[in-house]
């Protein structure tokens, strides 16, 4: 089964859903995650809203996922 194509989320949508939600829809971000020490194994269930110095990790996973197109808005 194929899965859908994402396209790129926003800033609100990744503060808000649970880390192994944003690993699993978005697996760039993994490196992100790990360069800034957050380990998503330990942490999947929480989101950013629950990290420390979020900002700069949201920072990290919007330019890892920057390749895929916006929203396409009807």
């Amino acid at each position: 089964m194929r899965l859908p194509f994402r396209p790129r989320p926003s800033r609100e949508e990744l503060a808000n859903q649970p880390l192994h939600v944003i690993i699993r829809d978005f697996p760039e971000t993994l490196e992100a995650f790990r360069a800034h020490g957050v380990l998503p194994e330990e942490l999947g269930d929480l989101t950013m809203r629950d990290l420390d110095g979020r900002d700069d990790l949201l920072d990290g996973l919007e330019a890892s996922t920057a390749w895929r197109p916006g929203r396409v808005r009807a």
